[in-house]
């Protein structure tokens, strides 16, 4: 028996869930919403298909008892775990919103005191993880909803092992988020968390992950062989104290680290309240949600506030010098560098999302950015539309967005 439904004859799990609508596919298993039928609710249940084996099965089902055990307002809460003829499933609160990764996708950047905002939230779920003795080991903006109304709730402990039982030196979880002690065969801690939670608000602040490369040995290679990237390379106006706070975060030994998720989103929020007046290299920043319209000069680190107040004062005089001598024809008529074109767009249409990101980067595009393409249907992960089209003239550096039919961690090629 499948997880699909029609109109006319819905599915009923355990003879209460009534499947509505299929939302995502990850892995081995299949999420939708459906209806509590004896408590009249709307939910998300995640089913785990017959064809899975019996190791998965079993994380499975560790993956609902350890989730249940964590009660948090940012903690998706898991309600019911059951089993329907060859099926096991899980039953849990249905969030309205998007993903971490979704929202990076669309928006690129987010202004530093919102992603603070963001980071509390998630480190105080992984406070409650660890309190209840439950480390979640695979932090990643993928397994991070927002909601509709700006709660960010923690979901997928998957990949979620005991605190304080015995040691679980297996290496599972995604290779981009992987704490490097864990890559090394060491015993798991709740620093490791800390370390995915600093790749979470190293993404939101440079709108990137901060390790980019597609094969998995090389980024575990990456994780082994040398620091995060610094943000401030990153991303233009990056204080430095903020940059150290996340340089910490992702330390390479544990001890070095913050030793709870919250002690790192307090420092974290404190460095971001001192300024956010930030841009990220070679992408135009987008403007802040609500902000106030008027004249209005940004704060910006002493260096490039003197540096901009020079370059205005330099402006200004040349300007005024120009009057009553033309520039030479020449001048006028020479392109820029920055117009000069790349090429036509690559056809990346039917392509997998990660494939897809890698043609349109080595085409010259200096931004690629991505999100679901609603509606559509074909193979999980594909990309189903781009912009601009295949065959468009591009000029280099400019920005290109592809979207594709969901699935789970379609930007990765190494779960």
């Amino acid at each position: 028996m499948t997880a699909e439904t029609s109109d006319r004859h819905p599915r009923v799990l355990g003879g209460r869930y009534r499947l509505v609508e299929h939302i995502d596919r990850g892995g081995a298993a299949d999420v939708w919403r459906a209806r509590d039928e004896r408590l009249d609710r709307e939910v998300a249940v995640k089913i785990l298909g017959a064809e899975a084996d019996e190791a998965f099965r079993e994380r499975f089902t560790q993956e609902a008892r350890r989730a249940a055990s964590v009660t948090h307002p940012n903690v998706v809460t898991v309600f019911d775990e059951g089993q329907d003829g060859p099926d096991a499933f899980m039953v849990m609160e249905l969030v309205r919103g998007r993903t971490l990764r979704e929202v990076i996708a669309e928006r690129g950047p987010l202004p530093p005191h919102e992603a603070a905002r963001i980071v509390a939230q998630v480190g105080a779920a992984l406070d409650a993880a660890h309190g209840a003795g439950v480390l979640h080991l695979d932090v990643k903006p993928a397994n991070v909803i927002l909601s509709e109304s700006g709660i960010a709730k923690l979901a997928d402990f998957g990949v979620a092992t005991a605190a304080h039982g015995e040691a679980e030196r297996e290496l599972v979880g995604t290779a981009r988020y992987v704490a490097p002690e864990r890559i090394e065969g060491q015993a798991p801690t709740p620093r490791s968390d800390v370390y995915g939670l600093g790749l979470v608000a190293y993404e939101l602040l440079a709108g990137r992950p901060a390790f980019q490369g597609v094969d998995t040995d090389d980024l575990l290679r990456l994780r082994l062989e040398g620091a995060a990237p610094t943000l401030r390379a990153a991303r233009i106006g990056i204080s430095p104290e903020l940059d150290r706070v996340v340089a910490k975060a992702l330390e390479r030994e544990p001890r070095d680290r913050y030793a709870t998720a919250g002690q790192f989103a307090s420092a974290f929020r404190a460095a971001a309240e001192r300024g956010d007046a930030t841009a990220t290299l070679g992408v135009a920043p987008a403007p802040l949600p609500g902000a106030r319209r008027g004249l209005a000069l940004p704060r910006l680190d002493s260096t490039l506030a003197i540096l901009a107040i020079v370059l205005v004062l330099l402006g200004v005089v040349a300007l005024f010098l120009s009057f009553g001598s033309a520039p030479p024809p020449a001048a006028t008529a020479r392109p820029t560098a920055t117009a000069a074109a790349a090429g036509n767009t690559p056809n990346v249409v039917g392509q997998r999302l990660d494939r897809a990101i890698k043609t349109l980067r080595g085409a010259g595009f200096g931004v690629v950015a991505w999100d679901v393409a609603q509606g559509a249907t074909g193979k999980a992960c594909d990309v189903a539309r781009q912009e601009p089209a295949a065959g468009t003239p591009f000029g280099r550096g400019q920005r290109a967005t592809i979207f594709y039919v969901p699935g789970k961690d379609c930007d990765e090629d190494d779960d």
